[in-house]
């Protein structure tokens, strides 16, 4: 299935009401980051803005932010940027409109129940480590390979956020 299927459900989704929470979760580099830019006036969470420079702190995305959203309160968090490596302060994200919250663990079994829609990218493992080391460069060719890849398919096979999934969108689309 494309975007265009997507993007559909979330109009229909959101002409009944005014907040709709989606969750794009999927494997590094499958797409999810881009699939949620196509999403017009969405804001959009990552949860790679919940780095603590050893782990994803998954309690404080579930405090901070769904259960501020879920209870319609606005949610305010201090976020990680990952591409500078630094943080850079609080975000304020209203409970209003589409809000995306992306990345690799996006519907875990502590968030998956809260979402509106939730969305599974899948590509290839090739076409996802190709696109990992494009962006972070060939030396952490060897941490995708050993670290991230692995870590991800035990969550992925622990977790099962594939069948929990409402749509699966083909990440290599855009390819």
């Amino acid at each position: 299935m494309d975007a265009r299927t997507l993007l559909e459900r979330i109009a229909a989704l959101h002409a009944s009401r005014d907040f709709v929470l989606v969750g794009i979760g999927g494997h590094g580099g499958a797409g999810k980051t881009s699939l949620a830019r196509t999403i017009t006036g969405a804001e959009i969470v990552r949860t790679d803005e919940f780095w603590d420079g050893r782990e994803f702190e998954l309690s404080r995305l579930r405090r901070e932010v769904f259960d501020a959203l879920t209870a319609g309160r606005t949610a305010r968090f201090a976020s990680f940027d990952w591409v500078a490596k630094e943080a850079r302060g609080e975000r304020v994200v209203a409970p209003a409109g589409i809000v995306v919250v992306e990345g690799v663990c996006a519907l875990h079994r502590m968030f998956r129940d809260d979402y509106d829609l939730r969305v599974w990218v899948e590509a290839p493992r090739d076409v996802r480590l190709e696109r990992g080391v494009a962006r972070d460069g060939e030396a952490a060719r060897s941490t995708w390979e050993e670290i991230w890849m692995p870590m991800e398919d035990r969550y992925v096979e622990r977790d099962d956020p594939v069948a929990a999934a409402d749509l699966i969108v083909d990440g290599t689309a855009s390819s």
